[in-house]
């Protein structure tokens, strides 16, 4: 049953010059559906008698005229601050003009996007928090006990540094044995297996996607595009960190499976098991790719957890949002693609705290020991991922200061502590090589935190917020000055997502204020927690910001992005009724995207690109040089790279070579031992090389010598080719002599 229409006459007048008196977004409305409103130079009752009625009869379906213009600060106020925004950071990426202006713009940003977010301009649809006070901790005593045996036998059979069959299964079993323990409900394994069981009785497979899930999987596959495309050739070259990774790999293959690589100043473990499995199932070799599937695939996975920490945040909008940014984004998709273990940092921040908070929404202990596993486990990824603990931590005490948490505080330590076992537990083979040789495991930290390599170049508090700034600034203004994994002094952001992310932090601050919502402080003050391995670097404060040691930042700073650009679809669906809705939301959000993705696009693959070409020394043509010797005329062992200051790794021509192992470098010193050999020889020489290429000359008068080009100033090289010689000659050069 419905209810009846209201007659024409029981209209109140006041919605009859309402409905007359259509505000600047009808007008704005008519534009975009083809019919503008006539806008009338006088008022609208002369207007209006002015016309026959005859036309109104006629016309009854046009809307009414214009006279006035109705501003509602509503309609204005999410635009006006994004195109201020968008104006500002254009600016400060492009040095132009006083960058007072565009200071003064990001100003009046804030202040606008801070007035619509008080004044509910738009609305974000996180999910429910549960009601439940949190459950006393409890645990099964014989499991937890067990879980303690076990780990201390970790401990013990870990003191060779290796991961023996012992240690693994000590290992394994006291991980899951402390889950175990603390457990609520049934464990996942368990009802996998059934569920699996169940599935193999009868194997259908009903496969339901929504409208939103096939959204969400068109955004994942674009950001799989930006990570794996053209992965082979961008960037195109190793550098040195690359060799003694791809070593540390072949050791792994050869049966030695460290618990801590001590090589270069000490590594931890887990980038070296995923290239030995990389090389093992997809057969790349020890080469630059097998480095690369493994880190692609590591910010690969970063994704969904982004997804997921933003629908925690702000909903499924926020989540998607922020997932697409991050996924297209120049920053994430640089230290990816590098082959090195930077994006293991944001890999472990993404799940961390995302269980932290689903955790602390939804009363679930389960969370807690999830979020304890994946810190453990990224201790063993990147040195940086030493602070998670840390910003975990700091989450669950801004929680305890929140109101809601009076009634739990106790309980909300306890799961802390927890955590931190949990954690302690999957970190427990490194406890003991940290216990046995401290000296390797904080080495690295050591050089940059203190003076162990240097004296500090001030004092160590000023520096050190100094670098807070500095690192504060990277994303909107300079990230550094490293090429290998960045553009030096440039945002981290492109000028779009750098906007949406100074209006998304505004945002989030406005909304703690009104709403006290500990989350939202959270993501703001986990930043520069999760900077701390690049600000720390008081010893050396050039090398700060740093894009991979300040890589976790990756996780809340896209979230903030990703609640500014969540809001454009809030806002239009509150100020622009109808089925047009969807339609103009894709418009607009598509527009930001489509500015977005080709600016990521152009930096990755075409500035990043060539910055590297012509910073990177080209040993892949070296080696290939050699490759193509040693399979025509030639042989690997009579190949030489003659050893020049500041040139090639020649560890890495070996590698492009296709011989891992082998270091191809020969010093002026040796080249007489050479003379023996009746093979044909291969000397690749600097081409500033002069001294060596004429002893080189003198040893062999028949050699051929011709010039390697290449398109960029400085990476030709010699190639010094001697044929095969017959027995006698060595014995003519001895008597010369």
């Amino acid at each position: 049953m419905t209810s009846p229409e209201p007659e024409p006459n029981n209209i109140p007048e006041s919605n009859l010059q309402d409905a007359q008196e259509p505000s600047v977004l009808d007008w704005l409305k008519s534009l975009v559906r083809g019919r503008p409103i006539p806008i009338p130079e006088g008022p609208v009752e002369s207007a209006i008698d002015a016309l026959p009625m005859q036309a109104l009869d006629e016309e009854p379906h046009r809307e009414a005229i214009l006279s006035t213009f109705r501003f509602e600060a509503s309609q204005f106020r999410l635009p006006v601050a994004l195109l201020l925004a968008l104006a500002a950071q254009f600016g400060l990426e492009r040095r132009e003009g006083s960058i007072w202006i565009s200071i003064a713009l990001y100003i009046l940003a804030a202040v606008v996007i801070a007035w619509g977010t008080w004044s509910k301009d738009f609305l974000y649809k996180p999910p429910p928090t549960s009601n439940e006070k949190t459950s006393p901790v409890t645990y099964r005593p014989a499991l937890l006990y067990a879980a303690l045996v076990l780990s201390l036998l970790t401990f013990i059979t870990s003191g060779n540094n290796l991961f023996n069959l012992p240690t693994v299964v000590f290992w394994t079993a006291s991980v899951i044995t402390v889950l175990l323990a603390f457990w609520e409900g049934e464990f996942p394994l368990v009802s996998w297996g059934r569920r699996l069981k169940s599935w193999l009785g009868d194997p259908n497979l009903h496969i339901s996607l929504s409208g939103w899930d096939l959204l969400v999987l068109a955004g994942f596959g674009l950001s799989v595009y930006f990570r794996f495309y053209l992965l082979d050739t961008v960037p195109p070259e190793m550098v040195s960190d690359h060799a003694e990774k791809l070593l540390d790999v072949v050791d792994v293959l050869n049966g030695k499976y460290s618990i801590f690589f001590p090589r270069n100043t000490g590594r931890e473990a887990l980038q070296f098991y995923m290239a030995a499995a990389t090389y093992k199932w997809l057969g790349t070799g020890i080469s630059y790719l097998t480095l690369k599937i493994g880190t692609a695939l590591a910010g690969i996975l970063t994704l969904p957890f982004i997804y997921l920490l933003g629908k925690e945040v702000g909903g499924k909008r926020v989540g998607l949002a922020a997932m697409i940014l991050a996924g297209i984004a120049y920053w994430p998709n640089v230290i990816s693609r590098v082959g090195l273990r930077f994006p293991l940092y944001p890999l472990f921040v993404a799940p961390a705290f995302y269980y932290l908070a689903r955790g602390i929404r939804t009363r679930n202990r389960n969370d807690f020991l999830l979020c304890g596993l994946v810190v453990g486990m990224g201790l063993h990824g990147y040195s940086p991922a030493r602070v998670i603990p840390i910003a975990i931590a700091i989450g669950i005490g801004l929680y305890l200061l929140h109101k809601d948490s009076q009634e739990q505080r106790r309980v909300m330590i306890t799961l802390l502590v927890v955590t931190g076992l949990v954690a302690l537990i999957v970190l427990m083979p490194l406890v003991r090589i940290a216990v046995d040789r401290p000296d390797e495991v904080i080495y690295r930290m050591a050089t940059r935190y203190g003076g162990t390599e240097r004296e500090l170049p001030g004092p160590a508090l000023q520096i050190f917020f100094s670098n807070i700034w500095n690192g504060l600034k990277m994303f909107t203004w300079d990230n550094g000055e490293v090429w290998v994994n960045s553009i030096p002094h440039r945002p981290a952001l492109d000028w779009v997502t750098g906007a949406l992310f100074s209006l998304g932090a505004v945002i989030a601050l406005t909304r703690f204020v009104r709403y006290r919502r500990w989350i939202d402080l959270f993501i703001l003050v986990s930043i520069p927690i999760l900077q701390l391995p690049s600000t720390l670097s008081l010893a050396f404060p050039a090398e700060n910001p740093a894009t991979n040691r300040a890589a976790g930042a990756i996780v809340p700073a896209f979230i903030l992005a990703g609640l500014a650009f969540a809001a454009i679809p809030d806002w239009i669906e509150t100020h622009w009724k109808g089925r047009q809705t969807v339609g103009i939301s894709l418009v607009f959000t598509g527009l930001l995207l489509l500015i977005a993705g080709r600016l990521n696009y152009h930096l990755v693959f075409k500035e990043y690109q060539d910055l590297f070409r012509r910073s990177a020394w080209n040993t892949s043509e070296a080696g290939a040089v050699i490759q193509n010797f040693a399979e025509s005329i030639g042989d690997y062992e009579t190949a030489h790279v003659v050893a020049y200051p500041h040139w090639v790794d020649t560890r890495l021509v070996g590698m492009n070579a296709g011989q891992p192992t082998r270091d191809y470098a020969i010093s002026e010193e040796e080249f007489a031992n050479t003379v023996s050999e009746s093979r044909p020889q291969l000397f690749l020489l600097h081409p500033d090389d002069e001294e060596s290429l004429q002893k080189l000359k003198e040893l062999y008068p028949f050699a051929r010598v011709t010039e390697y080009p290449n398109d960029i100033e400085g990476k030709n090289f010699i190639i010094l080719s001697v044929p095969s010689v017959p027995d006698t000659y060595p014995d003519a050069i001895r008597e010369s002599d």
